[in-house]
């Protein structure tokens, strides 16, 4: 579990900060645009992926963001 010195509630909404590695940055910057175009915040679409992909499987995603740790 994520201790609360991790982020800030403001009011109803959690505000936080990411770091982007330099070799990510294009990719970063591409998804912002898309994200962008389609009215979609960051926050909404890191949720989501996490619904999608490793909620409710334990094993599943412990293995593949082992595999995303050594790319």
């Amino acid at each position: 579990m994520i201790n609360n010195q991790s982020f800030y509630r403001q009011k109803s909404n959690i505000t936080t900060t990411i770091s982007i590695k330099g070799n990510h940055e294009q990719d970063y910057l591409e998804l912002r645009d898309l994200l962008s175009r389609n009215r979609i915040s960051l926050g909404e679409y890191l949720v989501t992926a996490y619904q999608e992909l490793d909620k409710g499987s334990t094993a599943a995603a412990d293995c593949r963001l082992r595999q995303l740790r050594w790319r």
